[in-house]
């Protein structure tokens, strides 16, 4: 049986690594990691909380790699800098197994399994990276899910890897389920997207209810903004739900931290409630309430 790439790459059953091998010594990859995507009391601090080590360094290298990534892309005004740093990690990334010394966020991942993945995988994610960097806006909700679903594609592979199964299907309903989760996230930050010329709200969402992109950046808020957001929040919200039901138990187990990191997406949705003041930005959600989502959705497996 063979994984295709329609997500991303090409993996045959004898490649795939599990959770089984010895890993790398992994406190400095952790520290490196923690330092660049997870501070304490953050979102992905409480998300990866529960995980076994190993695991928690799969997904904060896996973020942080991401972190990387568009840093290189956004931070650097020299292009050819940012071509040099770019190939500098697709080579990285390609060449894990021959490395001896490898990046922390490499490490993190294990280099097993990065030098697992077809390396024609790897200029395919950096790419994707690097334009989801760049100011867009979408025409509707399916010009929207399909950006964010060919931008995560390139991932899967990756995940398919650490998982060890083989199931298409199984990797398309996670793609759906993070691309939804990933439209939440971005409804509930709509305004600093605007406030760089990024507008994730679809248009025909917007014109539905007689809401313009300028309204919403100026934080003039009313009854149709408010009513765009219980829309989509409605839609990815529905979408998510069914995608998580439709992946496969050992994937839904492994994948608990982005579950975790949905639902606290959701806490938050929620708990703006009916007002309009839903893109004030402030932190809704108190450290115990993010606990108590990491607790009852990675060991009670809500």
């Amino acid at each position: 049986m063979t994984y295709n790439a329609g997500l991303g790459g090409r993996l045959a059953p004898h490649t795939v690594c599990t959770a089984t091998m010895l890993p790398l010594s992994l406190e400095n990859p952790l520290a490196y990691c923690r330092e660049k995507v997870c501070p304490d009391l953050s979102s992905l601090h409480y998300a990866t909380l529960f995980q076994p080590e190993t695991d928690k360094a799969f997904w904060l290298g896996l973020f942080t790699l991401n972190h990387e990534l568009r840093a290189a892309s956004i931070k650097q005004m020299d292009m050819g800098l940012v071509q040099v740093k770019l190939g500098w990690w697709r080579n990285a990334l390609a060449g894990a197994l021959d490395n001896s010394n490898p990046h922390p966020v490499i490490a993190a991942l294990n280099p097993r399994l990065v030098g697992a993945v077809d390396p024609e995988n790897w200029p395919v994610l950096i790419e994707s990276v690097v334009s989801s960097c760049e100011p867009r806006r979408y025409n509707s909700m399916a010009d929207w899910s399909h950006h964010l679903g060919t931008a995560i594609t390139p991932w899967l592979p990756l995940i398919a890897q650490r998982v060890g199964l083989h199931s298409q299907a199984g990797y398309s309903a996670l793609r759906d389920f993070w691309t939804a989760s990933t439209q939440l996230c971005q409804l509930l930050r709509t305004a600093k997207y605007l406030d760089v010329n990024f507008q994730p709200v679809p248009l025909d969402i917007l014109r539905q209810f007689n809401v313009t992109a300028e309204q919403i950046k100026q934080r003039r808020h009313d009854e149709g903004t408010l009513q765009v957001f219980n829309e989509v929040g409605r839609q990815t919200m529905g979408s998510a739900n069914r995608a998580w039901k439709a992946m496969p138990a050992e994937l839904r187990l492994f994948c608990r931290p982005l579950r975790t990191l949905f639902r606290m997406r959701v806490a938050e949705f929620r708990k703006h409630g009916k007002t309009a003041t839903w893109l004030s930005e402030q932190k809704v959600l108190s450290p115990l309430k993010k606990f108590t989502l990491a607790w009852t959705t990675q060991v009670l497996r809500w």
